[in-house]
């Protein structure tokens, strides 16, 4: 089988953990308040390079989310089989 590049259920346990750490969370809220708000670093009226700062932040917090992720995933304990 092979292994999955990003768990979603890892990040979203993640996400909604209240022991885990803030900067996660920041971050994430980060990426989709920069997403959506008008004011970039490169202005969105330039129809390419507008776009592509946009794009590089979420890919970065995307990776790193996924990286987290993963390594959560790995903490968590073995679901016990139901007997």
């Amino acid at each position: 089988m092979r292994k999955k590049l990003v768990n979603w259920p890892a990040i979203w346990l993640l996400l909604n953990n209240s022991k885990a750490g803030w900067d996660v969370k920041l971050l994430a809220a980060f990426a989709v308040v920069y997403a959506i708000w008008p004011l970039d670093l490169l202005p969105d009226l330039a129809p390419v390079l507008g776009w592509l700062d946009d794009i590089g932040v979420v890919s970065a917090v995307f990776a790193y989310l996924a990286y987290r992720g993963n390594r959560y995933a790995k903490e968590l304990p073995a679901a016990k089989p139901e007997t």
